[in-house]
């Protein structure tokens, strides 16, 4: 009778969970490495009054190929048991400002097996005990450890011994124009020498300069959660001005198999830095930074000024700046993976805003120049329901002082044939200076929306992204006229412009872009 059935449902109205529920993704989701993955969770009733998850179970199989009877894969499985459910107490405030929801104590997974026989919710399986009994065999294998290194130095791109990590292995032969063949060494102490300090440090030398570059530096960790570190370092070694922060190393080697033109806009550093990162809580943190930089043209007409007083340009041979800078980065609800001495941010729901204060101290430490830097950048990506996702940057900075024009910002380019996220793709190096700017990225990933109409493109897992960034600029009369720019150089009259296409996800690692320029092409190394 369904008089009966809404009268029950509306007497136990307040009552009515979900006890468990199972999930299995579709056969032919577009997602990498996995070949089927199943969740199942359990809640029951804690306290007579609120329903809470007990149970959480997961199990992915994970193959490098489609089809898992092929080759060789292995299963993932997961389990989390949850007991003990407080409800009156309340925690100290502290901990919910942690950066990250687990926190391990130390030595607190070294116990006994009778702690664990008593403490496991649960206790463990025939074939469980088999996979502990196999997984303590296999570490005592060398080959099994062999092939562990191998993968730790394909994907840190260090090669670690002991106390020590040799590396990074793409820096240990390059080529440029300066130096011709560069040979270098060096490398950084394990975690087995110590999760508190880290030393690292390099040497290198050049077939065709012969001259011997060096860098040195430590990282010390006061605490990692949240994180307070103080490092400090020193170099002597070439630098190309005007990378991005994601562009390729100058010495990593496929930088300069892959250029597209012979640079010959390097230039001789010796710099001085330290550094303080204080994480307030979850989300907040300052660095404090001091550089001392010596910069060493390596073009023979050196960096040209123009004097007032003889009413003619004069060529420098050096330019030293002490700068002291005051960075704050805010990321709420940000999630991130630590190690001993390294982060990664995974992004969250919200923007992150990055702010840069600088301060350029005239006769300190042989400084030439007074001047005032800032620096704000936000970015963010976000899902667009099923239509894939996006993301997006914009960052806006401002020099004041009178200044030679590698003091002044200039715009990030890139003369290689790897992509970058962060640079003009199909602006080269030097080709644009200001002090006053504005730039923006925006990028969208339709994550196959429309090749997984192909039945063949589908199976591929091709994923298809559009994109488009550009820059407005300008420079301020003193430095119009103070600032000699060097031939190919130019300040930003009007905005400049890149869109592009592409294929990502081609064999689960490539991917391919087509961009296009689409302002200033009228300059003599402009390509469309």
């Amino acid at each position: 009778d369904l008089n009966d059935i809404f009268a029950c449902k509306k007497a136990n109205d307040t009552s009515f969970a979900v006890k468990r529920v199972d999930m299995k993704i579709a056969g032919d989701a577009n997602i990498n490495f996995i070949n089927d993955l199943v969740i199942s969770q359990e809640f029951e009733k804690v306290n007579n009054q609120n329903w809470m998850l007990v149970k959480d179970k997961m199990i992915a199989d994970f193959n490098v190929i489609e089809d898992s009877r092929a080759t060789m894969g292995f299963f993932g499985t997961k389990t989390t048991t949850y007991r003990n459910f407080e409800f009156e107490e309340t925690r100290d405030k502290k901990i919910y400002a942690l950066p990250t929801n687990i926190v391990v104590l130390d030595n607190s997974i070294h116990k006994e097996d009778d702690y664990w026989k008593q403490a496991r919710h649960e206790e463990l399986s025939k074939d469980e005990r088999t996979i502990f009994h196999m997984i303590d065999t296999l570490k005592t294998l060398p080959v099994f450890n062999t092939y562990v290194n191998v993968i730790k130095m394909v994907t840190t791109g260090y090669w670690v011994k002991g106390n020590f990590e040799v590396g990074p292995y793409m820096s240990l032969l390059s080529f440029n124009y300066l130096e011709g063949t560069r040979l270098r060494f060096g490398g950084r102490t394990s975690n087995d020498f110590s999760t508190k300090v880290m030393f690292e440090g390099y040497g290198a030398y050049g077939t065709l300069d012969k001259k011997l570059k060096y860098s040195g530096g430590f990282l010390y960790m006061f605490d990692k959660n949240p994180r307070r570190a103080l490092s400090g370092s020193f170099k002597y070694d070439i630098e190309q001005l005007g990378l991005s922060q994601n562009a390729f190393r100058e010495d990593f080697l496929l930088a300069g198999l892959f250029s597209k033109n012979t640079t010959n806009s390097l230039s001789m550093v010796k710099e001085y830095k330290g550094s303080y990162e204080h994480e307030w809580f979850t989300g907040l943190s300052n660095t404090v930074l001091f550089a001392n930089r010596r910069l060493l043209p390596t073009r023979k007409e050196g960096i040209t000024v123009y004097n007032e007083t003889t009413n003619d340009t004069t060529s420098l041979s050096e330019i030293t700046t002490s700068e002291i800078a005051l960075n704050t980065r805010f990321a709420f609800k940000e999630k991130i993976i630590m190690g001993e001495f390294e982060r990664t941010s995974l992004g969250g729901k919200y923007p992150i805003l990055d702010i840069l204060y600088g301060y350029g101290i005239n006769h300190f430490l042989n400084g030439d120049y007074e001047y005032n830097r800032l620096q704000l950048r936000v970015h963010h990506w976000f899902n667009l329901s099923t239509i894939g996702w996006s993301k997006y940057s914009i960052e806006a900075g401002q020099i004041w002082g009178k200044l030679p024009f590698p003091l002044l910002k200039i715009h990030s380019g890139n003369e290689t044939y790897w992509y970058d996220e962060t640079a003009f793709n199909l602006m080269y190096y030097y080709e644009f200076v200001g002090d006053k700017y504005l730039s923006f990225l925006y990028t969208h990933h339709f994550d196959g929306l429309f090749l997984n109409k192909i039945p063949l493109m589908r199976k591929l897992k091709w994923r298809e992204q559009v994109q488009i960034r550009g820059v407005v600029g300008s420079v301020a009369s003193k430095n119009i006229k103070y600032a000699v720019l060097p031939e190919g150089s130019y300040t930003l009259s009007k905005p400049y412009f890149e869109a592009g296409a592409g294929i990502e996800n081609i064999f689960k690692v490539f991917r391919v872009d087509a961009i296009w320029r689409l302002s200033y092409l009228d300059h003599p190394k402009a390509s469309n």
